[in-house]
């Protein structure tokens, strides 16, 4: 079997590769409306691997959570079976939650009641989207109040999701018409 050429890659250096998750946005699955001709709720440029379309239900955003400094991890875990080729990522998303308070309460119940989808601006700049396949959902919750003053009093919360190939990653340009604030 004749297959492609491995395709060079040359260290990116300089400013904009820093790690950390700087902005973090959620919609529910439900909100996502699929594309008129396809089967999906997000459409690819021609050619490329960036998302440049997500049809989102009239008056529905992805709305931004309010982030501790440090406090959300994204982690996406790809293995290929080689028997067929096929790549599979198994995500995560951590999520640190501040206060137990009523209005906390209801944002991490209204993650638990459904499917969502992420869309994370690293702080390298880069922004990324996972969950619009409805595979990504809240599956740990912990509480926690800590012991002296300095400790977190809130919620730590776990979502894991399954895509096919990579982390989608989403042109920043189109970032502003599908948030509620950037």
């Amino acid at each position: 079997m004749a297959c492609t050429s491995v395709l060079a890659y040359t260290k990116q250096c300089s400013r904009g590769i820093s790690g950390g998750v700087a902005k973090l946005w959620v919609i529910g699955y439900g909100d996502l409306v699929t594309i008129s001709g396809s089967t999906e709720v997000y459409a690819m440029a021609s050619g490329t691997t960036i998302v440049n379309q997500v049809n989102i239900a009239s008056g529905k955003t992805f709305v931004s959570v309010g982030l501790l400094k440090e406090s959300v991890s994204y982690k996406g875990t790809i293995k290929r079976d080689s028997s067929t080729g096929a790549f599979e990522n198994s995500q995560e998303t951590t999520i640190v939650i501040s206060s137990i308070t009523e209005v906390a309460k209801q944002f991490v119940d209204s993650l638990m009641q459904q499917p969502v989808a992420l869309l994370i601006k690293l702080r390298s700049g880069v922004y990324i989207v996972s969950g619009l396949n409805g595979f990504c959902e809240l599956t740990n919750v912990t509480e926690e109040t800590g012991t002296k003053n300095s400790d977190m009093n809130g919620y730590q919360l776990k979502l894991s999701g399954v895509e096919e190939g990579f982390t989608k990653t989403i042109d920043p340009t189109y970032i502003a018409s599908i948030v509620d604030k950037i």
